[in-house]
């Protein structure tokens, strides 16, 4: 089996750092999960960002794979449980208390100041916390030390920052009224048969259990040539899919972005979701729009006034598009934030604003109002 007549850089046969999604996915095969929550926490990996925070809601993931809450919290505690400790959470508040229950500390105080005072932490008002818990100061020392020793991006040591250069998986054209999907084929090997090893089985020289291990390989060999020409017609079949569903964002940008869950799509290609995740996971799409992740076309219905529904995706960018206009010595509360979205007809809680502008890594109003946002 070949890959290419040209000569392949030394770099190639470098063993690449292991990832965070590769260090949990291991954990994960070993264990002796259900099939069912087994899926499910496949899908949690896949969706957990660098630091190892969890980029979906709970809700999130129940729509994407049209399964019980009950389920996705079974799947996440067994995650949550990985080393390292710490990752699968959704924010800061509950990674630290996640270490700080699995760590069994005798320092009651510790989970008191993460649940209850994280904000004065975060701003250094010390003083205020130990006026308010009427405790003493170095006992508060001892407790802000054990938390100080845990990891904030508990993913981190699993993250080799480096300049990442996008090379788009899929072209989509648009050729007069309709749009045209071309595949780029030049990071895949070059894969064909040695033809020695054809001559070989001709050969009256060879043995029969030369020749039977010999068809065995070429057996083998062809079996992947079809499984990466599965693979290539799958993201064919998911573009085409996304194509049809978002046309509105392909001519006009992010605002005509329409929800659209990973289960449709599997549903109407006939395959299971976990399948699709899979095939969307890292790659990227050039559109007459931009580059964009395949996975950003997948997202939530958002409930409007006149009965219609929106992307998550629009949401955010309403959201963005607020913070960007705010007075920068008066910055938008995210009750505020919620009152102008509803007013646009968007029904959202204050609760999801904060839920959104923290998986956009926006600071709140207070932070914003001390530095600039971008």
């Amino acid at each position: 089996l070949e890959a290419s007549e040209e000569h392949s850089s030394f770099e190639q046969f470098l063993s690449s750092p292991r990832s965070l999604s590769d260090h949990l996915n291991w954990q994960l095969n070993l264990s002796e999960l259900k099939t069912d929550l087994r899926t499910i926490a496949y899908f949690i990996i896949g969706n957990l960002d660098e630091d190892g925070y969890l980029t979906l809601t709970r809700d999130e993931i129940c729509q994407q794979l049209q399964v019980a809450s009950e389920s996705v919290e079974s799947a996440l505690l067994v995650i949550q449980n990985m080393d390292p400790v710490g990752v699968g959470c959704r924010d800061l508040q509950e990674c630290l208390l996640l270490q700080a229950r699995i760590t069994e500390l005798e320092e009651p105080l510790v989970e008191t100041l993460i649940s209850q005072y994280l904000p004065l932490i975060e701003t250094r008002k010390f003083r205020e916390i130990i006026k308010l818990l009427r405790c003493d100061p170095d006992e508060f020392s001892r407790a802000l030390h054990v938390i100080r020793s845990f990891s904030p991006r508990p993913g981190q040591k699993y993250s080799f920052r480096k300049p990442v250069y996008v090379r788009p998986d899929v072209h989509i054209h648009k050729v007069e009224n309709d749009y045209q999907i071309s595949l780029n084929d030049d990071g895949l090997p070059k894969l064909r048969l040695n033809r020695s090893y054809r001559n070989l089985l001709l050969d009256s020289n060879v043995s029969k259990e030369a020749k039977s291990f010999i068809r065995e390989r070429i057996r083998s060999a062809l079996e992947l040539f079809r499984s990466v020409d599965q693979r290539q017609r799958t993201i064919y079949r998911v573009c085409d899919v996304i194509i049809q569903r978002q046309k509105g964002f392909l001519e006009s940008g992010i605002t005509k972005l329409r929800p659209l869950l990973i289960k449709d799509v599997a549903n109407e290609l006939g395959l299971h979701p976990s399948t699709i995740s899979r095939v969307v996971a890292n790659k990227y799409a050039h559109t007459p729009q931009g580059l964009i992740e395949l996975r950003r076309f997948f997202s939530v219905r958002v409930e409007s006034s006149n009965g219609e529904s929106m992307s998550m995706m629009q949401v955010k960018e309403t959201i963005r598009k607020f913070i960007g206009e705010e007075n920068p010595d008066k910055p938008f509360s995210d009750q505020k934030l919620a009152d102008m979205l509803n007013r646009e007809g968007i029904h959202i809680t204050r609760r999801t604003v904060a839920k959104y502008r923290e998986q956009m890594k926006v600071r709140g109003s207070r932070e914003r109002k001390k530095r600039d946002l971008f």
